[in-house]
C-alpha cells in the first residue's frame, strides 16, 4: 500500500506517499468515531478501524512495519500534525503543503498530464 518516497521527498510525508494522508484526512472531517487527530495514538482505534479509514490504515502501517521504535521518533511530522485540533485542519494544512511541494514545483508539475 505504502512505498518509502525517500527522505523529504517531494511526494514524500515522513518518507511515505503524500496522497493517501490528504485523502485519509479528508475523509475523516466530522466523523463520529474518531473524533481528532490525536486518536491515532489509541491502539485499539486503530485496530478497529484500519479497515474502514485511510488515514488510520497508513498510520498502522507505519507503526507495524516501523516496530519496536517510538512514532515521534520513526514519523515526527505525522505525531506533529497529530496535535492538530481537528481533521479539517489537518485536512487543508495537507491540501497548502500539496500545492506548495508538488504542484507548485515545476521540475514535478511538468510531468502531470493535462487534458
Amino acid at each position: 500500500m505504502l512505498e518509502p518516497a525517500g527522505s523529504h521527498g517531494v511526494w514524500g510525508l515522513d518518507d511515505y506517499h503524500f496522497l493517501p494522508f490528504l485523502l485519509g484526512a479528508a475523509e475523516l472531517i466530522n466523523n463520529d468515531t474518531v473524533l481528532t487527530p490525536e486518536f491515532i495514538h489509541q491502539e485499539k482505534i486503530l485496530d478497529n478501524y484500519a479497515d474502514e479509514y485511510m488515514y488510520l490504515s497508513c498510520i498502522k502501517f507505519i507503526k507495524t512495519v516501523k516496530k519496536g521504535v517510538p512514532f515521534h521518533e520513526s514519523s515526527p511530522m505525522l505525531n506533529d500534525i497529530s496535535a492538530a485540533a481537528s481533521w479539517t485542519k489537518v485536512a487543508n494544512g495537507m491540501i497548502k503543503m500539496y500545492q506548495a511541494e508538488v504542484l507548485h514545483k515545476f521540475p514535478v508539475a511538468k510531468h502531470i498530464w493535462f487534458g
